[in-house]
């Protein structure tokens, strides 16, 4: 048997990544931080990700071969605390990396983030790997740091690397101060009116099942370097939002509250995924109306 770690095993994408590898017959270990992963199967280990002798020892008790490091604060537009967001980001992909080489890791993933990009011109949608990295937000720029970090690293001790630019990703499971499960709350509450953002622009979003499934599939089949994971499917939140409302059969009136706005949004951001696609087998295989039924179902039934 196989021995995968998971770094956010109890986070979003790290649950849904950890029931897969355990449904393909892996030995799954990961850590968490504030919450469980409660996904049975995995073995947890509750530390902070920067605490460089604890990831050691976890790692070095579950002597992964192959390690995704899916841990991040997770903070896209502001950040009330900067210094524990590169503090997390930064250092403790250094502290994953260290412990990974000392226990001999074969491959390491390292979840960056399609907002290292920043904006973008139209040009250069969709956006290949080669775009300039300028990024807007603390977060994102504390995503370039790793994986400017993971990449010299990777020079340094011939360990293949992989790191996913990863676009926006939704589904079951899917909480926390983002567009969908913000308004599949706002439906789940039963009002008779949801207020929303900019609706007009035009965003790549992709069934976090199917974003795990390209992890994976990029860790055994693709070579090591930098890869986008997205659907590559242009969706304007509009489109997004009616085909929510129409999964809770709703006929909540719209509201546009300009107050919802964000001054990073830009018109449209959408992933250039033929590396992905050229590295592996890999395609979505759920549909973006099932993702926002099974999205909707998870709200309905309390989460």
């Amino acid at each position: 048997m196989s021995r995968a770690f998971i770094t956010g095993v109890s986070g979003f994408a790290g649950r849904h990544l950890a029931r897969r590898l355990l449904a393909g017959g892996w030995e799954v270990s990961g850590i968490t931080r504030d919450a469980p992963c409660d996904v049975p199967g995995v073995i947890e280990h509750r530390l902070e990700i920067d605490d460089g002798a604890a990831v050691a020892a976890a790692m070095g008790s579950a002597r992964p071969d192959v390690v995704y490091h899916l841990a991040a604060v997770v903070d896209t537009v502001t950040t009330p605390d900067v210094l524990e967001l590169h503090r997390t980001n930064i250092l403790g992909t250094a502290a994953v990396l260290e412990a990974a080489a000392a226990v001999g890791a074969t491959r390491v993933l390292v979840a960056s983030s399609a907002f290292a990009y920043g904006r973008t011109s139209a040009e250069l949608q969709p956006v290949p790997e080669d775009a300039p990295l300028v990024p807007l937000t603390p977060y994102g720029s504390s995503k370039v740091a790793a994986e400017v970090l993971a990449l010299q690293w990777s020079r340094a001790t011939g360990i293949d690397v992989i790191v996913t630019r990863s676009f926006q990703h939704t589904g079951p499971g899917h909480v926390g101060a983002y567009a969908l499960p913000e308004w599949a709350g706002q439906l789940a509450s039963g009002t008779g009116e949801i207020r929303v953002g900019n609706l007009e622009v035009v965003r790549d979003y992709l069934d976090v099942r199917d974003t795990v499934a390209a992890y994976q599939a990029l860790v055994e089949e693709a070579p090591a370097g930098v890869y986008n994971v997205g659907s590559g499917v242009p969706r304007s939140m509009r489109e997004l939002l009616d085909g929510l409302i129409a999964a809770f059969g709703s006929d909540a009136r719209v509201v546009v509250d300009p107050s919802r706005f964000r001054p990073v949004d830009q018109p449209v951001f959408v992933a250039d995924v033929t590396r992905l696609r050229t590295a592996t087998a890999w395609a979505p295989q759920l549909s973006i109306e099932e993702t926002l039924r099974d999205l909707a179902a998870f709200y309905r039934h309390g989460r």
